[in-house]
């Protein structure tokens, strides 16, 4: 994705939503920009990006790329694996492996979570809060 660019008095936000995981628009340069809207430009190593609400962060919605990061996972878990059996790993080698890993696993486990239907009716409402 393109960097934001500002052209005579409007600048480029991006739309992400439930339905709309990343849409380029351009908003008044003065504007509050709020959400569906966010200033910050998604990684261009993003194949297919969302915005994450909770966590205030693009992270990566396509398949193919997540089931590729867990092949890589699995093939590192694998690795490691031998390596303990073999006597390879010291403690602190290990530990530290087990710290990347929990790191990955988590930041996988918060896209996943991040892109599952929302319970919270706060930022995709539209309606009138029940009003009367």
């Amino acid at each position: 994705m393109a960097d934001n660019k500002e052209t005579k008095g409007f600048i480029q936000v991006y739309k992400s939503t439930n339905t709309v995981s990343c849409e380029p628009w351009f908003a008044p340069a003065d504007a509050e920009i709020a959400y569906p809207f966010v200033k910050e430009a998604p990684d261009p190593k993003l194949k297919s990006p969302k915005y994450d609400w909770n966590n205030y962060r693009w992270y990566e919605t396509d398949g193919a790329v997540q089931g590729q990061k867990i092949s890589e996972m699995a093939d590192t878990l694998n690795k490691l694996k031998d390596d303990i059996a073999n006597g390879k790993v010291s403690d602190e080698a290990l530990n530290q492996q087990l710290g990347t890993l929990v790191g990955i696993v988590s930041q996988g486990a918060i896209a996943q979570q991040a892109s599952l239907p929302s319970t919270d009716n706060k930022a995709d409402s539209t309606t009138d809060g029940g009003a009367k």
